[in-house]
């Protein structure tokens, strides 16, 4: 049995890894910037602690041999949480011995120019340098990722417009939590293979499919954008189709969560 941190704990991710760990007889620790429940689960642990401030981290870490950092913020602060967040936790993980850190990551932040992702780059940079046995795990987007952008964003309205053109390799989430446990027990493995979902799709056909199956009415435009990154998503440099990992598609996915045939 391993203690492990998970950061981020609360999230999507971090949630389905949380509980393949217990199930896995691991001992759990969850951090995140909130408080517990006040009625925590008898199977973990809860840290309460921040990335930004560093605040907390020292007695987050105290007894815990790996630490997966799935904690992230894509929208704010970035730099404050994804770059010198990860630093102040790795100094902590230094200082205390933790014998493995694994860090998730995402594909193509080398080669798609956006600043979330060139704050992800320079993270990954971090927990190289930082002197603690890491593994660093790079996964495509979440099928639940493009659900939200979809229902929260693109195609809230009765009509949308939607850059068809952009290529998705899109994974489930559980199966990426899966991949970090086979890591977590395999020990500290440096920078391994990426993972992708089992198809690439453009966003066009994703989206007509996400509407069908949520079951809404909703006419789509295209989207035409121009520059560097817009270009690199439509060339699908965010995909990795060499290294299919899941085994649930876009069509399985939204046929679970919106009971389509």
């Amino acid at each position: 049995m391993t203690a492990v941190l998970v950061t981020g704990g609360t999230g999507d991710l971090g949630g389905a890894l949380v509980g393949r760990l217990v199930k896995a007889d691991h001992g759990v620790r969850i951090m995140s910037r909130r408080a517990g429940p006040a009625s925590g689960g008898l199977m973990t642990e809860w840290a309460q602690a921040s990335l930004e401030t560093g605040e907390g981290l020292t007695a987050a870490i105290d007894g815990i041999e790996c630490v997966a950092h799935c904690a992230s913020s894509p929208f704010r602060k970035t730099k404050e949480a994804d770059v010198d967040g990860t630093r102040r936790l790795l100094e902590v993980c230094k200082a205390a011995g933790v014998a493995h850190f694994l860090y998730i990551s995402i594909v193509g932040i080398d080669k798609v120019p956006t600043p979330y992702y060139e704050h992800k780059l320079a993270a990954e940079k971090i927990v190289e340098d930082a002197g603690v046995p890491y593994t660093i795990l790079r996964a495509t987007q979440f099928h639940a990722l493009l659900d939200r952008m979809f229902s929260d964003g693109l195609l809230r309205f009765p009509v949308g417009a939607v850059p068809g053109a952009f290529k998705f390799q899109t994974i489930d989430t559980g199966e990426v939590a899966g991949r970090m446990l086979e890591l977590i027990e395999a020990g500290p493995s440096g920078r391994v293979d990426d993972i992708g979902g089992p198809e690439v799709l453009n966003a066009g056909d994703m989206a007509r499919s996400w509407v069908a199956a949520s079951g809404r009415r909703r006419l789509i435009l295209p989207l035409p954008l121009f520059g560097k990154m817009n270009s690199a998503f439509r060339r699908g440099l965010n995909c990795t189709p060499e290294n299919t990992y899941g085994k649930i598609t876009w069509t399985d996915w939204l046929a679970d969560k919106y009971g389509s045939p």
